[in-house]
C-alpha cells in the first residue's frame, strides 16, 4: 500500500513498466484521464474502471409511502451523499407524486446532523472544504435553474458545526431533465425529484444522464419491475432497496460514464481480472 496523491503516486501507477493491471475507483473525470494515459503506453494494461454515478429510484404508484421513505432516505443521506451509488434522484409516478414529497420533506427535516462518532446522528460531514463548496454551489445552480427547494439548501457553521463541512440534507422538486441538478453529479446530500406519467417516460428520465451505473425500483408488481430491470441502463439494479449497499460476491460496476464495463469488481469478476491465465498443452 502506497499512501499519496493521484498527481504523483498515480502517475507513477500508470507509466511504471512492472505494474501489468490498473483498477481505478473515482469520478469520472479521472478516470478518463486513467483510461487516456493508459492508452497512451508503448504496451497492453489491463483496466479496471469504476466511476461516477447519478442513481435514480423509480417509485411506482403501487409503492407504499412508508417503504419508500427509508428506502431513498438511507440511500440519499446516509453518507451525505458521498457515495457513487447514493440516490440523488427520485422518479416518482404522478399519482403520488405530491404525497411523496410532502412525506420526505417531513422525514428530512427530522434527519440529525453532526459528528459521525455520535451514535445519536444520522448523518455526518462532507469529505472536504471543497466538496462543501462545490455542493453549495449546486444548490444555488438547482434554485437558478427553477427547481423548487423543499427543504435544506443551507451550510451548517455554528456551534459544533464549526468542526466539520456540513450542509443541510436537501430536497427539490418539479427537477426537469435539462437541469444541471438532474443531470450531473454532486457526491452530497441533495436529492432531485420528478413526476412520471407512463413506464416510457420513467425509463427515458432514469436513462437521459450520461451515468449508468445503480437505479432502484419500489414496486410490488412483477411485471413492471422486470421491464424496468430490462430497460434501465445500469450496471446493478436494486429492488425495494436502497441503492447504498452491495453483496459482495455479486459484480459491480456500471455501464456509459460509469465504467468502462469490461471487468466488473466484485464476484468472480473480480477475481478474473487479477488472474492471467496461460494455456498449456501437455503430451506426457
Amino acid at each position: 500500500m502506497v499512501i499519496g496523491p493521484g498527481s504523483t503516486v498515480g502517475r507513477e501507477m500508470l507509466t511504471n513498466r512492472h505494474v501489468e493491471a490498473i483498477s481505478f475507483t473515482g469520478s469520472h473525470e479521472v478516470g478518463l484521464e486513467v483510461h487516456k494515459a493508459v492508452g497512451g503506453l508503448d504496451r497492453f494494461v489491463r483496466l479496471q474502471l469504476e466511476l461516477g454515478g447519478k442513481n435514480a429510484v423509480v417509485v411506482a404508484e403501487d409503492a407504499r409511502i412508508d417503504e419508500a421513505l427509508d428506502i431513498i432516505v438511507r440511500g440519499a443521506y446516509s453518507l451525505a451523499g458521498q457515495a457513487c451509488t447514493a440516490t440523488s434522484r427520485v422518479i416518482a409516478h404522478e399519482s403520488i407524486y405530491q404525497r411523496l414529497v410532502e412525506a420526505l420533506r417531513e422525514r428530512v427535516s427530522r434527519i440529525r446532523v453532526g459528528n459521525g462518532l455520535d451514535p445519536n446522528t444520522d448523518m455526518g460531514p462532507l469529505s472536504s472544504i471543497d466538496q462543501k463548496k462545490k455542493v453549495l454551489t449546486y444548490i444555488e445552480i438547482g434554485r437558478g435553474e427553477g427547481a423548487t427547494l423543499v427543504h435544506g439548501g443551507r451550510a451548517l457553521e455554528n456551534g459544533i458545526y464549526q468542526y466539520g463541512y456540513y450542509v443541510e440534507p436537501t430536497i427539490f422538486k418539479d427537477c426537469s431533465k435539462d437541469q444541471r441538478i438532474f443531470q450531473e453529479e454532486i457526491f452530497g446530500p441533495v436529492l432531485c425529484i420528478t413526476p412520471y406519467r407512463d413506464l416510457d417516460e420513467a425509463v427515458d428520465l432514469v436513462n437521459s444522464v450520461k451515468y449508468g451505473l445503480v437505479a432502484g425500483i419500489i414496486s410490488r408488481d412483477i411485471g413492471r419491475i422486470m421491464r424496468l430491470s430490462r430497460e434501465l441502463k445500469v450496471g446493478l439494479v436494486r429492488v425495494n432497496r436502497q441503492t447504498v449497499g452491495v453483496e459482495f460476491q455479486a459484480p459491480f460496476g456500471g455501464v456509459k460514464a460509469s465504467g468502462n464495463d469490461i471487468y466488473k469488481e466484485q464476484g468472480e469478476e473480480a477475481l478474473d481480472f487479477y488472474t492471467r491465465i496461460k494455456t498449456v498443452y501437455l503430451h506426457w
